[in-house]
């Protein structure tokens, strides 16, 4: 059982990063048109794609997937895509080293926007697309995009796109997930290419720039082509551009699905509207504590942490106290499940609310009835049992992940926040890691823990501990 596997594993990760291998076409090309290196990239392209034939042709299968492949091949995948986005970090005029590459690579896949760079603005132009175009990627899911425009995955499409997507309470857009797929990705693209439109006629920003936040936008990423962030750019226009989709990168993706069919009563569900609550509560606080005239920085950072998207306007490190910790807790809380988004999730939010209501009713009155429901859908036993175990571990992650930090030398404020950024990918922190600064001091055994942190975060944990659970491999 374990042989195969492992060889259905390779094969299909063969499949992947020969595909994978394409994507060096983007900053290839714009590295030919800006004058820049374009070696490392047909380089790098080459070698991804000679390892993937190798793979897919060594570890040549006829087995059919099963669910518990789809565990191993989702966990590998968010590996090895990273590992092969290294590439164009490690060498000339990047040369940034396998932990710090490494952990730039993984940050952009992960849409995290955490970054090891003191100053962006040195790097290449197509270095920079690179950085923007893996947040792209990973933000609908690269295994979501295979699904998209690989027949031969078949039924086990299914298996893959469950494990990259694990929505609490998952919604089919159609009946096939290969369709599926399709529409989530068509939407995405339909609303980066808007904002590139937006940012460049409207907001007057440079095409270069405006198509490098679009790439980070919509997967709520936050690398941007400046150090200062969108912050750098000092256009009103464009951070209220930029607020809007971040916003909607935010929403669960079938509402905006269901809104382009004309079914407008799929804003009236309630996680949308705790999400809307949330962050209303939110932007007001923060505006009390800030003052009126920081209003539209206080709007601006709100949906930024909560959508787990990471740009910045200010530095929220030198906010006040309680301003920072309602950041903080943004981390935690994340945008909406479906989304594009991070965190724990809206939806986990309600459902555990509706729980804990549930639970002090049959308090007072332990023979009544108490049905759960969401959006007039019955809620399972089952769902909320997985809820409650993902809440646990993002907990006992965050505070393991956050002591483990403390050892390493970093102070409390600065570990708590640096392991809620990365597992919530958000990106910026507080403390050492705020805003203002990055994640370039740290030691590399601290890098390593945040990388793992981050990993988990956008897989939501389920995929890589099952990797390690002895039943799995078992059969």
């Amino acid at each position: 059982m374990v042989r195969q596997r492992v060889t259905l594993a390779l094969h299909i990760l063969g499949i992947f990063l020969r595909f994978f291998a394409l994507a060096y076409i983007v900053p290839l090309a714009a590295a030919v048109y800006y004058n820049e290196d374009w070696r490392v990239y047909l380089y790098a392209s080459l070698f991804t794609l000679a390892i993937g034939l190798i793979l897919e042709f060594a570890f040549r299968t006829a087995r059919v997937m099963e669910r518990a492949d789809g565990f191993v091949i989702v966990a590998l995948t968010w590996l090895l895509i990273p590992l092969f986005g290294t590439l164009p970090f490690l060498f000339p005029p990047v040369g940034l080293g396998f932990i710090n590459g490494f952990f730039e690579a993984m940050s952009g896949f992960t849409t995290t926007g955490a970054t090891i760079l003191p100053a962006v603005e040195e790097l290449p132009r197509s270095a920079l697309l690179w950085r923007s175009l893996t947040q792209w990627l990973g933000g609908m899911g690269v295994i979501a995009l295979f699904i998209a425009i690989l027949p031969q995955l078949g039924v086990g499409g299914s298996q893959l796109f469950d494990r990259e997507f694990p929505d609490p309470l998952p919604e089919k857009l159609r009946p096939r997930f290969r369709t599926t797929a399709r529409v989530l990705w068509s939407i995405y693209i339909g609303f980066t290419a808007a904002q590139i439109l937006f940012l460049y006629f409207l907001a007057r920003l440079p095409i270069f720039d405006s198509v490098c936040i679009a790439f980070s936008t919509m997967p709520t990423g936050g690398f941007t082509p400046t150090t200062a962030s969108i912050g750098a750019y000092g256009n009103a226009t464009a951070e209220y551009i930029v607020m809007a989709f971040m916003f909607l990168a935010g929403v669960r993706f079938t509402i905006h699905y269901q809104i382009l069919q004309r079914r407008f009563s799929a804003i009236k569900g309630e996680e949308f509207r705790l999400y809307l609550v949330i962050l209303g509560i939110a932007i007001s606080l923060l505006i009390l504590a800030q003052g009126f005239g920081a209003y539209r920085e206080s709007i601006f950072q709100a949906i930024s942490i909560m959508t787990t998207t990471g740009f910045v306007t200010s530095d929220f490190d030198r906010w006040s106290s309680g301003a920072r910790m309602l950041l903080l807790a943004l981390m935690f809380v994340g945008a909406c499940g479906g989304s594009t988004g991070g965190g724990m999730k809206v939806v986990r939010a309600l459902t555990l609310i509706k729980h804990t209501r549930g639970m002090m009713r049959k308090a007072v009155s332990p023979k009544a009835v108490v049905p759960l429901k969401l959006s007039h859908k019955p809620l399972s036993e089952g769902i909320i049992r997985d809820i409650i175990s993902f809440v646990f571990l993002y907990i006992l992650i965050a505070i393991v992940a956050s002591i483990a930090l403390g050892f390493l030398g970093l102070d409390m404020e600065t570990a708590f926040s640096a392991t809620a950024a990365t597992l919530g990918n958000v990106g910026p922190g507080l403390g050492g890691v705020g805003p203002a600064l990055n994640y370039a001091w740290l030691p590399d055994a601290a890098k390593v823990i945040l990388i793992v942190c981050m990993w988990l975060g956008r897989l939501e944990f389920f995929a890589v501990f099952m990797m390690f659970s002895p039943r799995l491999w078992k059969g």
